[in-house]
């Protein structure tokens, strides 16, 4: 009879023991979601999108400084987030002035530079001029590159 009560208490011992381990493994897991930025949800993909989405196809310079001024503010928020820096490629009327900026994690390493990218290409853009915006996706579904051509 106390063999049985002592195999009894060892069992609960190690169900304890195992529900512990689980329980350590899921808050780890949880934790280690909650800290991976690459995954966003679709909500916020779309949202991120749509500031950018609207100003898709022939715009006014003035529209385009626009998205730029935006892209700028982006930058500035989103630096730890290099996935949400989009690679900006304009191409000028003249040659010289054509720009490219870089993308995700060069662009967050090297956040002044983009940022200085930027500042060059919404100077360059005449206000009274049209210019053709393209946006492409990165694989996260999010814009990756946007191109503004004269």
């Amino acid at each position: 009879m106390e063999n049985a009560s002592k195999a009894l208490i060892i069992a609960a011992s190690v169900l304890l023991a195992i529900l512990i381990i689980a329980m350590g493994v899921a808050i780890f897991n949880k934790a280690q979601g909650a800290a991976d930025t690459s995954s966003f949800d679709t909500a916020e993909i779309n949202m991120f999108n749509q500031k950018f989405e609207r100003y898709n196809n022939n715009q006014l310079g003035s529209q385009v400084k626009s998205l730029i001024s935006f892209a700028i503010s982006n930058a500035s928020t989103n630096k730890e987030e290099p996935s949400k820096l989009p690679k900006v490629i304009f191409k000028a009327e003249k040659d010289e002035d054509n720009v490219t900026t870089e993308s995700g994690m060069e662009a967050s390493n090297k956040n002044e530079d983009y940022i200085d990218d930027l500042g060059k290409i919404r100077n360059a853009i005449i206000s009274t001029h049209t210019y053709k915006v393209e946006l492409s996706y990165a694989n996260t579904g999010l814009i990756g590159e946007i191109k503004i051509a004269y």
